[in-house]
């Protein structure tokens, strides 16, 4: 009978970076890039600033706010959501004169 043994420190799993699409999940828990953590954590940190900005993660927000202001109410889905933005925005009259 042979016992199950503990992974060498080559076969350990590395936590890849994040894709850029997971600004709001925590970055990896187990073991970390070492130098190559800070260039990955500036390159994460900007892409999450550039999607903040432009309004490209307004759907991520819109289901957190969801979640947690409103658990019993169901969210809209992504397309949903954009149509009815899209309808606000340019529904109404936007101009001075």
């Amino acid at each position: 009978m042979t016992t199950p043994t503990q992974p060498q420190p080559s076969e350990r799993q590395i936590d890849a970076p994040p894709s850029p699409a997971s600004c709001t999940e925590p970055y990896g828990t187990r073991l970390r890039w070492g130098a190559a953590n800070a260039g990955w954590r500036l390159l994460r940190s900007a892409w999450c600033f550039v999607r903040e900005v432009s309004g490209d993660d307004a759907y991520e927000r819109y289901r957190e706010h969801i979640l947690e202001a409103h658990p019993g109410q169901p969210a809209m889905t992504r397309s949903e959501y954009y149509r009815m933005r899209t309808e606000q925005k340019w529904d109404r009259v936007t101009r001075c004169c």
